[in-house]
């Protein structure tokens, strides 16, 4: 790991390096690069002068990290003039940058995303390769990750560095007084629904953190031939999802619409994930004796988040953008992770005891410490599906699923 201090030297380094390659398609103005760009040939160059950055979320990813970014421009004046958030939903994002790109104007400094931002992204060869091409100005992932971490950091490909880890879920969160023998393996679940239609579901994967885990957990459970392959190994699921769909009167659009229903006592069951289970009790959206169970064939879905450059950025952007994605995955800064509720965070080397004593606090209110974090070493952790295959499986869960409710 290296500290701000070194950025200047070693870009310098990974300049001189570049240019070694005798490419020149890194001359043109800021922002003005085709998504297309070779992108050795794109040498990173400190800028004379601060320039603003923009920073697109489409994993709600800011709730943890906007402070380590905020922290990253007051401690940089001479490199940054201004940050700039936006935020859209996981669908929309690669719409908006290749817009950017077309257009031959990217005024996304980076892109923040989880496995299906990145498969998206991929798919359209949208972003620059960070590894190994500016390894040098970037963190030694070996320093940084442990083997869950480093399961989700092979989905890049190099094309994104992970800033936020979870032994997410799938949990089961449930109302005590309405549901005192909660399932505990899918079959259980399945009965349960079918004798309580339209009290259990789980939102629509493609924008739901907790549905993508909960589909993603039933190919272990239920022994199906390939749990990484939606389309030729997941029968026992497809099958399973279908029934359990007679049972289901809709599939909320967002874990957010799902959160309320639950909240307002419209659901009694729903799959959740661990950052929501904190969060929604933590804001009142939920009632602070909600129940949360493990499966007895616990299959932790491993989550996270990729910081992201998309191709098109300015040689000045890139220099900004690296020294913002080092900096961030510094003990020092994941930590402020805890305080927004996470459990977890990219960095290996921290832990709840270094949070600051307001998350500290937190975590013993509302993070179930005679619960958390003991469980995750319960069942087993696997990493999300491969980016292609994840989009896959969003595909054919619209065609087999999604759109059969209540037909």
């Amino acid at each position: 790991m290296f500290g701000p201090s070194s950025k200047v030297t070693r870009l310098g380094l990974t300049v001189a390096a570049v240019l070694s390659l005798g490419l020149s398609a890194a001359c043109g103005a800021p922002g003005t690069q085709g998504a297309q760009q070779d992108t050795a040939a794109l040498a990173p160059v400190k800028p004379t002068t601060p320039i603003a950055i923009t920073v697109l979320d489409g994993a709600g990813n800011l709730v943890g990290s906007k402070v380590m970014f905020d922290s990253f421009v007051k401690a940089h004046p001479d490199l940054v003039s201004s940050i700039s958030y936006e935020t859209a939903a996981a669908p929309d994002v690669m719409g908006k940058v290749r817009a950017q790109q077309t257009a031959g104007k990217v005024t996304t400094s980076l892109v923040i995303g989880g496995p299906d931002v990145l498969g998206a992204a991929q798919s359209q060869d949208a972003l620059l390769k960070l590894y190994p091409t500016y390894q040098d100005s970037l963190p030694d992932l070996s320093q940084v990750q442990d083997a869950p971490r480093q399961k989700l950091q092979e989905l890049a490909d190099g094309e994104g560095v992970v800033n936020r880890f979870d032994y997410a879920g799938p949990l089961l969160a449930s109302h005590p007084g309405t549901v005192p023998d909660v399932p505990t393996d899918p079959q259980a679940l399945l009965a349960w629904a079918k004798a309580h239609p339209g009290k259990f579901t789980y939102a629509q994967p493609p924008n739901s953190g907790p549905g993508r885990g909960f589909v993603q957990s039933l190919p272990y459970m239920l022994g199906d031939t390939d749990p990484s392959d939606p389309a030729k190994g997941w029968d026992k699921t497809w099958a399973y999802l279908d029934e359990l769909g007679e049972y289901v009167s809709s599939y909320p659009a967002s874990s957010t619409i799902m959160n309320q229903q639950f909240g307002a006592g419209q659901l009694d069951l729903i799959p959740t994930i661990v950052s929501m289970d904190i969060s929604n009790r933590t804001n009142g959206g939920w009632a602070p004796d909600t129940a949360v169970n493990l499966f007895s064939d616990q299959h932790w879905i491993a989550d996270g988040h990729f910081m992201m450059v998309p191709k098109g950025v300015s040689p000045e952007t890139l220099y900004v953008v690296l020294a913002m994605i080092e900096d961030q995955l510094t003990p020092e800064q994941q930590v402020k992770a805890y305080d927004s509720g996470s459990l977890n965070t990219a960095n290996k080397n921290t832990s709840l005891d270094q949070a600051s004593p307001a998350a500290q606090a937190k975590y013993q209110q509302w993070g179930r410490p005679d619960f958390y974090p003991a469980v995750f070493s319960q069942g087993s952790a696997e990493p999300s599906l491969a980016p292609d295959r994840l989009t896959a499986m969003f595909t054919m869960w619209q065609e087999r699923i999604g759109s059969h409710v209540g037909s």
